[in-house]
């Protein structure tokens, strides 16, 4: 599975193998991320933020990043009057 990060430095502690105190509130979901990634069950690569369609499911977006993220997603309007 590969996952689409927009944020460098989560991606970076995500492959990174040294835990630093800064970190240590993520500590099990590092660990769970961790796990994956070295057994090759999931991959994890950048993504510019201006590409990221999940924000249609966790932001309120410009009409324009809504349109652009609802398309690539493949959704569709049902209450679309025809």
């Amino acid at each position: 599975m590969k996952l689409l990060c927009d944020n460098k430095v989560a991606i970076s502690i995500a492959y990174n193998p040294i835990q630093h105190d800064r970190t240590k509130h993520v500590e099990i979901d590092q660990h769970f991320i961790k796990e994956r990634l070295d057994n090759g069950s999931i991959s994890i690569s950048y993504i510019p933020s201006s590409q990221q369609v999940a924000d249609v499911l966790t932001k309120g977006l410009l009409r324009q990043n809504y349109h652009f993220c609802v398309s690539n997603l493949g959704l569709i309007d049902i209450y679309v009057q025809t």
